[in-house]
Order: structure tokens, then C-alpha cells, then sequence
């Protein structure tokens, strides 16, 4: 009798450890999905990071700097302007430096590691620089020789000065009766003025030369300055009557 009892007992623990389970497995819930989980991180995260944000601007709205401020529409639009052209000019700093990366590790990387259309880019990257090279070295030195130009014109212009005033002294020293000779003096005031025209053609030259993107607003080498000076004709009649 006592072994059916035990076995009696056994049959009904196992039956509530059968109903139990069932309880469990019928009753769990379903795991939810993995992206469907990480968008909802994503999402409370990103409420968090507004929520600190705006905890951090409520002490600094206090602030003398901040409470002190004159608050109108014209003040309002200029800090606007601000904001949106220093995020502007992050943005395109941001791409230059992205690009310029990506440039160089192009031109660095070896050709047998890259695609046929990137080792094709990158021969096109390294002839457009090597041109670039060349025409900025001609650029300084037209520049140079453009400086070295505008140097010897203005020795000319005060040895002319120097000559000029010999010569109308000259002038004044003669009797109007008489007729003056064309000395050395005045062969070489010609001499003078003939290398006068020679340099305002050549200044005129230099000046306009490769000057297609040129900033002429801003004028940076002064070519408005030299081309002023390049129109401006002289005969030696003009400077004797002067």
C-alpha cells in the first residue's frame, strides 16, 4: 500500500509541475524585435539629449550676459544671420577637409589597389596639378617681372623729371626771338619718352595678362594701378608745353 501511495504522490507532482510549466509557456510574452527595439533606444535616447539640452540652457538663459540683451526683430534677425552663416561656413570646411582627405589618399594609395575608373581619376587628379603648378609658377613670375617693370618705370619717370626741368630751364633762359635748337638734351628727352611708351605697352601687357579669374574688386596685385598708368600717353610736346 505505501508504494502506491508513493507512487500516487509522485503521479500528482508531476502533474502540477506539468500544469505549472504549461502556466509559464502558455502565459510568456512574445521578445519584441531587435530593430524594433533599437529605434525605440534610438528615440528615447534622442528625447534624453533634448531634455539634457534644454536643462543646460535654462541656467545659462539666467545669466546677466543673456537676461541684459535688448531683444528686438533686428537683433534677432542679425543673430540668425550669424548662426546660419558660421554653420554654413562649418559645412563647407567640413567638406573641403573631407575631400581634401579623400584626394590624398587617392593620389597616396597605389595604382594596382585601386579600380580602373579611381586609378583614371587619380592620373586626372595628378595632370591637373602638375598644370596648376605650372601656371602658378608662370603667375609669380609675370608678377616678379610685372614688379621689376613698374620699378624701372618709375626710375624712368624721375630721371624724365630731371631732364624735364633741365630743359625748361632752358626754356626760360632763351629769348622767345630765337629759335631753339634740338641739342642733346632734346634727343634725349625723345630717347626718354620713345622707352616711356615702350614700358606703358609692356605694363599694359603684364597687366591683363591671365587675367581671366582674376579678383579685381579687391585688386590684389594693384593691376588697376598699373593699367591707370598704362593709358596715360605722353608726347614730348606735351611735356615741354607743361
Amino acid at each position: 500500500m505505501s508504494a502506491f501511495k508513493t507512487l500516487r504522490d509522485i503521479s500528482n507532482n508531476f502533474e502540477n509541475d506539468l500544469k505549472r510549466v504549461s502556466t509559464e509557456l502558455f502565459s510568456a510574452k512574445i521578445a519584441e524585435n531587435f530593430e524594433d527595439n533599437i529605434a525605440k533606444k534610438l528615440q528615447d535616447l534622442s528625447l534624453f539629449t533634448s531634455k539634457l539640452r534644454l536643462l543646460r540652457a535654462k541656467p545659462l538663459a539666467n545669466t546677466p550676459q543673456i537676461t541684459e540683451q535688448v531683444r528686438n526683430e533686428r537683433s534677432t534677425l542679425q543673430e540668425y544671420e550669424d548662426t546660419a552663416t558660421s554653420k554654413v561656413l562649418e559645412q563647407q570646411i567640413v567638406k573641403f577637409l573631407t575631400q581634401s582627405h579623400a584626394v590624398k589618399a587617392l593620389i597616396t594609395s597605389p595604382s594596382r589597389k585601386l579600380d580602373p575608373e579611381l586609378v583614371e581619376r587619380k592620373e586626372k587628379i595628378i595632370t591637373s596639378l602638375a598644370e596648376f603648378r605650372q601656371q602658378e609658377c608662370q603667375l609669380r613670375h609675370l608678377q616678379s617681372l610685372l614688379t621689376e617693370k613698374e620699378a624701372q618705370l618709375a626710375a624712368v619717370r624721375a630721371q624724365w623729371d630731371t631732364e624735364l626741368g633741365q630743359l625748361r630751364e632752358m626754356r626760360d633762359g632763351v629769348d622767345g626771338d630765337v629759335e631753339v635748337e634740338m641739342g642733346p638734351l632734346h634727343k634725349k628727352l625723345r630717347t626718354l619718352v620713345d622707352k616711356m611708351e615702350l614700358m606703358r605697352w609692356l605694363v599694359a601687357k603684364l597687366a591683363t595678362c591671365r587675367s581671366g579669374h582674376y579678383d579685381w574688386l579687391t585688386d590684389p596685385h594693384r593691376r588697376l594701378k598699373a593699367l591707370h598708368m598704362a593709358r596715360q600717353a605722353h608726347t614730348v610736346e606735351q611735356f615741354l608745353e607743361s
